[in-house]
């Protein structure tokens, strides 16, 4: 599925280490810069590295996941939340990708790469990489 994800691209499948390992691999590679997330699934709190929480515009980590979500294209916001739930269910390998827009105008391609190990009755955990299209990176046509 993944070459270099385009905006609005998902996928979940059941939690193989490797598909997550393999992606964020390819992103790297087309010169994305890579930024690592963990969240815990009991209280939803999502920490998210410093380069990423700016692109957001958030100002506190942790943060929840509709501090996350707002941040992204209003279209790409159901699909975000569907693959999000959908990782909370079942233990999960996931990513997609949409369009962060800027209160300035400006707009990024901003990727999400995860797995979701979950346990049953006793919560759970989400952890991965958002990656964004660095300089000289190759933006999906």
């Amino acid at each position: 599925m993944l070459t270099v994800m385009t905006p609005g691209a998902a996928a979940i499948r059941p939690l193989n280490p490797e598909a997550h390992g393999a992606w964020t691999r390819v992103l790297a590679k087309a010169g994305y810069v890579i930024d690592p997330w963990r969240c815990d699934v009991d209280s939803g709190a999502f920490v998210v590295g410093h380069r990423t929480l700016s692109l957001l515009g958030l100002r506190h980590n942790p943060c929840g996941v509709i501090d996350l979500v707002r941040a992204y294209d209003e279209e790409d916001r159901a699909t975000i939340l569907s693959i999000l739930e959908q990782a909370t269910a079942a233990s999960s390998s996931f990513c997609f990708s949409a369009m962060v827009r800027r209160p300035g105008g400006s707009s990024h391609q901003l990727c999400c790469i995860g797995n979701s190990t979950i346990d049953e009755g006793a919560g759970g955990s989400l952890q991965g990489v958002f990656a964004v299209p660095g300089s000289g990176a190759a933006l999906p046509g």
